[in-house]
């Protein structure tokens, strides 16, 4: 289900309330340490916390990475509640949480759950021993525990409208094995870390019959294919496999991983895009990165890939530095490749006080900006280039 916004208060870096619009494609550009990872991060953290059986906000999970209170907390309210909500595509249908600090200070805890669809809302807090106001058995995950029945009667809603199912990809990936053992069924689960993504791949082509799954292999490979490569699964020996990649009129392969980083790196998100456009996976995907290691023509084939698979459902959300796929972005708008209405553009910043804000960024149907988007955004390069001019002509 696509997700229409997110709202956070005294949220890490993000001590005043701040909405964020989602589009397909939600791209999050700023200086480093500006809070972009946290905003990636937020859905993915959510939905961990959601299929988390204990109640509350998970912090030791893959996301909050053995977080501490003082971790979630904005710093200069370490006392104030973190609040959180998740609005969906759906009609009237959010979710809004609050969490406190823990009695240890250490951990966070949920305080209040508001839950509205379109028959109503139905709001619930802890009274401070865990009986929420005595009718509500608990909640499991971030949702009550409760007959479906009275959930569904108050709100119009189903406990399923509240699901959150996001692919979240760490910025600094695993590597790809030379040689990967492959087992007997299909991996069900994307890891942040990207480990074990070679066996996508290697299941869709050796047992895949659907249209999903041919329609998953053709996205990843043709990324390959647009730079001039072939990329290919190879049995090596009983239970084990490689991948291997041959640039066009080379007869003999080579092992991925010989290849460079660039290429291995950009695997894990490749598959990631191709299970959300074709909906093997979860539809919702949440990239640090995916560019990392590429030269900027193959960045550009990633911009390409990333298009495609927006305009067949996947929803994206990107944190990047990279002005080559903010360029490939404004090239699709003017092409008429995307509409404006899909994509998404926040500039993250600090401000001199220390709290971080995310100002959106309107692109027209040409790609152009709005005066929203820092001036000195991408002028370094510019201002290097003109320095060595200088230099050249003696003037430095």
């Amino acid at each position: 289900m696509i997700i229409r916004s997110f709202q956070i208060e005294n949220y890490k870096g993000f001590r005043d309330a701040q909405r964020v619009d989602l589009a397909p494609l939600t791209l999050f550009y700023g200086e480093n340490s500006s809070g972009k990872s946290a905003l990636l991060r937020l859905l993915p953290w959510i939905s961990e916390s959601l299929a988390d059986k204990r109640p509350g906000p998970c912090l030791d999970g893959e996301v909050a990475r053995d977080a501490l209170w003082s971790d979630l907390a904005h710093v200069s309210s370490p006392h104030k509640p973190v609040k959180v909500s998740v609005e969906w595509s759906q009609p009237s249908t959010s979710a809004a949480w609050e969490f406190r600090s823990a009695n240890s200070a250490i951990g966070g805890e949920l305080q209040s759950l508001t839950l509205t669809g379109p028959g109503g809302t139905l709001s619930f807090e802890d009274d401070g021993d865990g009986g929420w106001e005595d009718w509500l058995e608990g909640v499991e995950g971030m949702l009550p525990r409760q007959q479906p029945g009275e959930l569904l009667k108050a709100t119009g809603n189903s406990l399923m409208a509240y699901s959150l199912s996001t692919q979240w990809l760490r910025g600094v990936r695993l590597g790809i094995p030379r040689i990967e053992r492959y087992r007997a069924a299909a991996p069900s689960n994307l890891l942040a870390s990207g480990e074990g993504v070679a066996r996508f791949l290697y299941h869709w082509q050796r047992w895949g019959r659907s249209d999903r799954v041919r329609d998953a292999v053709e996205l990843v490979l043709a990324f390959y294919r647009r730079l001039g490569f072939r990329l290919e699964t190879t049995d090596v020996a009983p239970g084990f496999f490689r991948l291997d990649v041959a640039a066009d009129g080379q007869v003999t392969p080579v092992n991925l991983i010989d290849t460079g980083e660039g290429l291995t790196q950009v695997l894990a998100p490749l598959i990631a895009l191709a299970r959300a456009a074709t909906g093997i996976g979860p539809r919702l995907v949440a990239l640090e990165q995916p560019e990392l290691h590429l030269h900027t023509d193959a960045q550009v084939e990633l911009a390409t890939s990333l298009i495609d698979a927006v305009n067949k459902g996947a929803q994206v959300m990107i944190e990047t530095h990279s002005e080559v796929l903010f360029a490939a972005i404004q090239l699709a708008l003017a092409r008429r490749e995307l509409q404006p209405n899909m994509v998404k553009l926040y500039w993250v910043a600090r401000r001199p006080d220390g709290a971080s804000v995310a100002r959106p960024v309107t692109l027209d149907e040409r790609g152009h900006v709005d005066g929203l988007w820092p001036m000195d955004a991408f002028d370094d390069l510019l201002k290097l280039k003109s320095a060595l001019y200088r230099a050249y002509r003696g003037g430095e």
